[in-house]
């Protein structure tokens, strides 16, 4: 029988969908839980349409279902919570408030902000807060080379790998070839990277001492997939100084962070000096 009920109300809202002369507003009555009532025009507002009957009153009823159970929830949550947990006009309001707040400090940053940190800027706040740039983990300066076993130019690159160190015309064909070979492949002489990310890639490294990893060791090995080359240019080690060029994007981006703190709020503080000149501003 109650089944019976789900495709009534499924046939009923399809037959409004289609245009009858049941496009009124429906006050009817399908379901209550506890205090609250689901009339058919609040249910027809979330239902969403099927081509199969049988379908769609088992829809029906787990929509509705679900409508009944965050009802209940609601309602014991009503009554359980105290009067301040439940003042959700002061909450909305709290929020909004917040969110307008937000939005205007965007615009204000985007309208006003320089964003163009100069080389100067970023040395001397490096200078000044030295004691915020100490490694928590040791760094390197690579070469590093992981290539199938299988690649066509593999020899090639192991040939160039033994002498690039001593022939500098060697890197470009070098990089070239390990484009086309190698599964992955770093030479970027200025970029500092973990030693833990490192290891990630060669696995052997793993059982390595940190300390056995100095400048100028070269290590080469293979598995049953890949031919690994690592060649250590520098090392930094945790606990030290971390260097500038390491920490120069985290330093503009602490730049740029403290001149937003200091335009909002000189721009605040002005709006209050205005208020208190045109007398827009008591203290009662």
């Amino acid at each position: 029988m109650r089944f019976s009920i789900y495709i009534f109300i499924c046939l009923f809202i399809v037959s409004c969908n289609k245009g009858s002369e049941k496009e009124e507003i429906v006050s009817k009555p399908v379901a209550k839980a506890g205090n609250e009532v689901l009339s058919l025009n609040d249910y027809k507002e979330n239902y969403i349409a099927v081509e199969s009957i049988k379908d769609s009153a088992i829809l029906a009823k787990k929509s509705i279902e679900n409508w009944a159970i965050e009802s209940l929830f609601y309602q014991e949550g009503m009554s359980k919570l105290n009067e301040d947990e439940i003042d959700v006009d002061k909450q909305v309001e709290d929020y909004k408030r917040s969110l307008v707040n937000y939005i205007y400090q965007t615009k204000l940053i985007e309208a006003n902000l320089d964003t163009n940190i100069t080389r100067r800027e970023i040395e001397q706040y490096y200078s000044d807060h030295e004691d915020n740039f100490i490694l928590k983990e040791n760094i390197v300066k690579v070469h590093y080379f992981k290539i199938p076993i299988k690649a066509s130019g593999l020899e090639k690159i192991k040939r160039l790998l033994r002498s690039y160190v001593y022939q500098p015309k060697d890197v470009e064909p070098l990089k070239t070839l390990a484009s086309q070979n190698a599964e992955n492949f770093f030479m970027n002489d200025s970029t500092w990277l973990y030693l833990d990310d490192i290891k990630k890639e060669m696995p052997k490294l793993r059982d390595q001492p940190d300390f056995n990893l100095t400048q100028g060791r070269v290590i080469e090995f293979s598995d049953d997939l890949y031919y690994y080359y690592l060649r250590i240019k520098e090392v930094k080690v945790k606990n030290g100084l971390s260097p500038l060029n390491f920490e120069r994007q985290n330093i503009k981006n602490f730049i740029i962070n403290k001149k937003k703190t200091e335009l909002i709020n000189q721009y605040k503080f002005q709006l209050l000096e205005k208020a208190k000149s045109e007398k827009k501003f008591e203290v009662y």
